[in-house]
């Protein structure tokens, strides 16, 4: 890989850190441990940079800290990590597990555009775009998404708010409804003309309909009106449907993270 591309995943891989806020962060030999009291793998693992100092020593140390945090040590890998890295963590029984998709499009992409013009929405939906999220965005992203623990909860809106605290970012909110009643939300965040599309998630009632469609489209829309020059997701491999509907906004492969999680055997 050319170091390029190295340093293109390696900036992509630090804008998903910032917009997937970890409420706490310690450094391991140039590696970033990411703790969220186990709320996602993204907020809870450790992002091993190819610059960390790539040792059994390092892995212990994050070992460690995660074992004092009473959480499993997870390593979030790319073709990008440190070198001999996915060797040494298998030798030490870690596995690979959830291969995830980073896709990306440019906002001038033909494609792009044309599917701005061509997605059909009802005249009776109602779409509403806001910079934090409120209780109205809230309440149905935690309903739709089944998030509704209070622990869970409360890390969820502490993330939202180091969004907010983070000058460098730059965050929307879409909410659409049909007759006033809420049928999808999504979140995206900008960084340096980067977007990241965070989440799009529609009732379960109301699936199948090509809301989701609708979602992507108004939230990428807005974002490319605020300046976003490159949209950027994460997608699981396995979620064949959600790769297609985002193929057909224009996105394109880029590359693949995955988790290495150490055997329970």
């Amino acid at each position: 890989m050319k170091i390029e591309e190295k340093n293109y995943i390696n900036l992509l891989e630090k804008i998903g850190s910032d917009v997937h806020p970890a409420l706490e962060q310690q450094i391991v030999d140039g590696w970033i441990c990411n703790f969220a009291e186990g709320y996602s793998r993204r907020a809870n693992s450790v992002l091993a940079f190819d610059w960390g100092n790539n040792s059994e020593e390092s892995i212990k140390t994050c070992e460690s800290l995660y074992a004092k945090a009473r959480l499993p040590c997870v390593f979030k890998m790319t073709d990008a990590s440190a070198p001999g890295l996915k060797e040494l963590l298998e030798k030490g029984g870690y596995n690979s597990e959830a291969p995830t998709d980073v896709m990306t499009v440019d906002c001038n992409s033909p494609v792009l555009l044309e599917k701005f013009e061509t997605v059909e929405e009802p005249e009776e939906i109602g779409v509403i775009i806001t910079g934090t999220p409120d209780e109205a965005w809230l309440n149905p992203f935690f309903e739709f998404e089944n998030r509704t623990a209070p622990k869970t909860m409360e890390i969820v809106k502490r993330q939202f708010e180091l969004i907010s605290q983070n000058e460098k970012l730059t965050a929307l909110y879409c909410r659409i409804q049909i007759s006033g009643n809420d049928v999808g939300v999504a979140s995206a965040v900008i960084e340096d003309g980067v977007l990241f599309l965070l989440n799009v998630v529609v009732n379960p009632a109301c699936r199948g309909k090509g809301y989701g469609k609708i979602l992507v489209k108004e939230i990428l829309e807005n974002a490319c009106d605020m300046g976003a020059e490159k949209l950027c997701l994460q997608v699981v491999q396995e979620n064949s449907v959600a790769i297609n509907l985002y193929k057909s906004f224009g996105f394109e492969y880029l590359y693949t993270y995955w988790y290495m999680v150490k055997s329970k055997n």
